[in-house]
């Protein structure tokens, strides 16, 4: 594609997010340079940290990379898997950037009740449904060959960080593959200077663990944590950890796993 013509594209892209198309259920709405409806501010708020446009759609597109690079340096092809879900999806931030995976059986879950419906609505190429706060899904054991969670442990107490690693064993398929990210080495200087040794001694560190689950409850993880607690002791290989490696949930520490 020359210069001209991706000007062009982007132009257009612009004129189509500022004209938007019409939705029965909520009137004007403004679509993405693909056609895909684009949810709400206040949704997209939830599934990002702000509520900015650019920054949904360009950190969606970031977190479809770190799946593809993660994957391929495995000899890995996301492609290649016949199904996959996408926990703590919110209103589809990535998912929407999976539109092509036609032969893929696409399956989002969240514990947001807007989100989903709004992602049921308007991403009709994947299967959504609810979970709640504490396991287990609704999915059959052996469901997924991947399931990937940007930036949902990072939400979790010890208790639900285990409860939710052996259910994600659960829905896998035998040597089935999962990813995850979380706060690592990197955000040590955001847990408060008391509980900064827990971390070193390789402790998982949670802070405003009575909102468990939502963005005011955070959880840092050690990479000794990770791999003993989350792994070792709940039927996981680690295959790769990339330190600060998801690119759509800045300096997040990236783990791919198998289930054994």
């Amino acid at each position: 594609m020359t210069i001209e013509e991706n000007q062009a594209k982007g132009l257009w892209s612009r004129v189509r997010v500022l004209l938007g198309v019409r939705d029965s259920h909520h009137g004007l709405s403004e679509v993405d340079e693909f056609g895909i409806q684009i949810p709400p501010a206040r949704l997209r708020y939830d599934v990002a940290g702000t509520n900015d446009l650019d920054w949904f759609l360009e950190g969606g597109r970031l977190g479809v990379k770190t799946l593809e690079s993660t994957l391929e340096s495995q000899n890995l092809d996301l492609a290649s898997f016949g199904s996959v879900l996408d926990f703590g999806c919110g209103c589809g931030r990535v998912l929407r950037h999976l539109s092509d995976f036609t032969e893929t059986q696409l399956h989002g879950t969240d514990i947001s009740r807007k989100g989903i419906a709004w992602a049921d609505r308007h991403l009709n190429f994947a299967e959504f449904g609810t979970n709640k706060l504490n396991p287990p899904t609704r999915y059959r054991p052996d469901s997924f060959d991947f399931i990937y969670a940007f930036s949902v442990f990072t939400h979790l107490s010890h208790d639900l960080q285990k409860a939710w690693m052996s259910e994600m064993h659960r829905i896998l398929k035998p040597s089935g593959y999962l990813l995850i990210s979380v706060h690592g080495t990197h955000y040590r200087d955001k847990i408060p200077e008391e509980l900064q040794s827990e971390f070193d001694k390789g402790k998982l560190v949670v802070t405003g663990v009575r909102q468990n689950g939502s963005n005011r409850c955070a959880a840092f993880h050690p990479e000794d944590y990770v791999r003993e607690h989350m792994a070792n002791e709940l039927g996981f290989d680690i295959l790769q950890r990339a330190s600060r490696g998801a690119l759509g949930n800045p300096e997040q520490d990236v783990y791919l796993m198998r289930s054994v």
